[in-house]
């Protein structure tokens, strides 16, 4: 009886010194996976976050609407850090009248990232003079 335990434990000893290599492949991959993405949030951590938020605001459309006309614009944060409180002001300027401005705070465009949303005003913004721009933001 005790030849048979002592036979058994031989064999169990044995096939646990041989690891398969597809054991191995995938525990390298494993490790390749895993030191990337450390390496990749260390990377953005040193070169982006202390980026201050850079915005960019483009026109997307312009529709009549009743009462007057919609402008929809998309806001681009293509810095590392985060705005809050966007101030965008589109000013419409008409050399036969004077200026109209309308503006609209965006709550918070985090880093590397998309807002949109639309002014509205009185006169046909498509016939030119309209400009928009980031006016302000707060920091988070």
């Amino acid at each position: 009886m005790k030849r048979d335990e002592v036979s058994n434990d031989a064999r169990r000893s044995g096939s646990a010194a041989h690891t398969p290599w597809l054991e191995w492949v995938a525990s390298g991959v494993g490790l390749l996976l895993t030191l990337g993405v450390f390496g990749l949030i260390g990377w953005q951590a040193l070169n982006d976050a202390g980026s201050p938020p850079i915005i960019t605001v483009e026109t997307t459309g312009v529709a009549p609407v009743m009462g007057g006309y919609r402008v929809m614009f998309r806001v681009h944060n293509i810095g590392g850090a985060a705005a809050a409180q966007v101030r965008i002001e589109g000013v419409l300027s008409r050399s036969n009248s004077p200026n109209e401005t309308s503006d609209v705070v965006l709550d918070y465009i985090p880093g590397h990232s998309l807002r949109e949303g639309g002014l509205f005003f009185s006169q046909d913004p498509t016939s030119g003079g309209l400009s928009l721009r980031a006016a302000g933001f707060a920091e988070p």
